[in-house]
């Protein structure tokens, strides 16, 4: 078995190094794209299995524009490139780390073909048209993407005045990519026969891209929309992340040292987000654990 992991990031080099220390094994290649504004390459550790994708590669990530898919993309490019047959390809945040040990990791994806994927359908738990749906169904100009205030500002207009997070009353666009759209977090673990897949489809349909240039969030859709219209729909789980939403923001709770008992009793392979500049000594705690 054989695992691409790859990294996004946009801050904290020694973070990002202490993760590629605590995850070295000779099964595990990793694949990092640096925040073209936070170019810190430079400071990355150098060794035979740690791939920083070069300069022409990288994306300015902007939040909630297409720049992170496209950064996702090349990332899967260039690691598909190296052509070391890959079994899993992990999408992981510089603001990840592991919470069992790495031996365990990858005894847990030996010998599987399983997708590990957090997605759904946006009504299947009502029914009802929903503020997912609104994602994809305006047409959100490149000028009121991003998440300044006065972006912000301008996006909940738009949103309501054409009725609302729930409905659409006009604007509505026409779906040209032919799919049902499906939605989770950005974060997954897809085997090779299926990124595969979705790069073929990428290449041969430019279409699904040129419409998600102009959603809003279109890294948690893009892909799960793929995968659930894929020869390999059926086969998939739950992501591989633990995750903390109870701050209730656009952005998931970084983790602290308050949170160690419910890490430590997650099922899950790797947590996020955690933060150096926040509180470096659980990263100490969790390194002593697993290892």
């Amino acid at each position: 078995m054989k695992l691409a992991i790859l990294l996004l990031c946009h801050k904290n080099p020694d973070q990002i190094n202490k993760f590629l220390e605590v995850m070295r094994h000779s099964q595990i290649v990793f694949f990092i794209h640096i925040d073209k504004k936070n170019n810190f390459a430079e400071q990355i550790v150098k060794r035979d299995d740690v791939y920083v994708l070069p300069d022409n590669f990288c994306q300015d990530i902007q939040w909630g524009n297409i720049s992170m898919v496209q950064a996702t993309l090349n990332l899967i490019e260039f690691a598909l490139s190296k052509n070391l047959s890959f079994d899993y390809f992990w999408l992981c945040s510089g603001q990840d780390f592991p919470i069992k040990p790495v031996k365990e990791i990858i005894n847990f994806l030996e010998n599987k073909t399983d997708n590990f994927i957090n997605l759904f359908n946006s009504k299947n738990s009502v029914g009802k048209y929903s503020n997912y749906d609104k994602r994809n169904s305006l047409y959100y100009p490149a000028w009121i993407m991003g998440n300044s205030l006065f972006q912000r500002i301008l996006k909940r207009i738009y949103v309501i005045i054409t009725g609302g997070y729930k409905k659409t009353y006009f604007l509505n666009r026409k779906n040209s990519t032919k799919f049902d759209f499906y939605f989770g977090s950005q974060w997954w673990c897809l085997n090779n026969k299926t990124i595969k897949w979705i790069m073929a489809y990428c290449k041969d349909n430019n279409e699904y891209y040129e419409f998600h240039k102009n959603c809003v969030v279109p890294d948690e859709s893009f892909f799960h929309t793929l995968v659930l219209n894929s020869p390999f729909a059926k086969d998939r789980k739950d992501y591989l992340h633990y995750i903390d939403w109870s701050d209730s923001g656009n952005s998931p709770k970084t983790l602290t040292l308050k949170d160690l008992d419910k890490i430590v009793a997650s099922p899950f392979l790797m947590a996020r987000k955690l933060d150096f500049q926040v509180d470096k000594n659980l990263f100490q705690i969790i390194i002593n654990r697993i290892l």
